[in-house]
């Protein structure tokens, strides 16, 4: 009987300190849904209408050549291989963006740009195999925004990590919170930055597919007016495109 007591108690110990780490969860996601709502009410319309036609873009793709046998080379099955990892990775930077995960959202974005660039070597013959790709060959102009996602994500970075997070204030108590904070500039311009990378990956998806299946197949033809309807949404947003 004594025993018995004893189990149950444990048990029950056991039971309620574990429990703090499924609310310390709970409680992230609990502000995580609130600041996505935030996020979404700030964000413009056009930024959400375009990564909708990118994305769907690359589905297509993926869902007209599913299986198809296409021209291959060493070049090629690199350079789709990049392709992937950037679009499987695009739900869970979009996650961290809109839910107030910003540090994590950077070092994310910053292996984007590093994708973006390795591509562009691959295509130019130039990347070596185990090296960081050089983020020179990224997307032009997005080589400014490389040094401060890395300021953002590097660790060392004490005042700058401690301007995402949440403040706490009791007393003479002063410290930071791990539930995440709505931080609208910080928000806005990492998702920006974020449609624009997913138009550069989309693009270069587009133009692999051509070249494996051919500028006049079918697939091609109906996500090219796509990609200019894209575009055109991104120009309403404040993007520029060189001709």
């Amino acid at each position: 009987m004594v025993e018995q007591a004893v189990s149950e108690s444990l048990e029950k110990e056991v039971s309620e300190f574990l429990m703090q780490g499924i609310e310390l969860e709970g409680r992230t996601l609990e502000h995580s849904v609130a600041i996505r709502e935030q996020s979404k009410a700030k964000y413009k319309q056009e930024w959400l209408d375009a990564r909708l036609q990118l994305l769907a873009i690359s589905a297509h793709l993926l869902n007209q050549k599913n299986g198809v046998p296409g021209k291959t080379s060493a070049q090629i099955s690199e350079r789709l291989t990049l392709i992937m990892a950037f679009l499987q990775g695009v739900y869970a930077t979009e996650t961290m963006i809109s839910e107030g995960q910003y540090i994590k959202a950077t070092a994310a974005l910053k292996q984007d740009l590093e994708i973006l660039a390795r591509i562009a070597e691959v295509k130019h013959h130039i990347a070596k195999q185990g090296r960081v790709p050089n983020v020179k060959y990224a997307p032009e102009g997005s080589q400014r925004f490389y040094g401060q996602l890395n300021d953002v994500a590097h660790p060392c970075n004490l005042e700058l990590l401690q301007s995402l997070l949440r403040s706490r204030h009791d007393g003479e108590v002063h410290g930071v919170s791990y539930i995440p904070t709505f931080v609208e500039e910080t928000a806005l311009g990492l998702y920006e930055l974020h449609v624009w990378l997913l138009f550069e990956a989309v693009r270069e998806h587009l133009l692999l597919f051509i070249e494996m299946y051919g500028e006049e197949d079918s697939a091609m033809n109906k996500v090219a007016r796509w990609t200019l309807t894209a575009v055109d949404t991104l120009r309403r947003a404040g993007f520029t495109f060189t001709e």
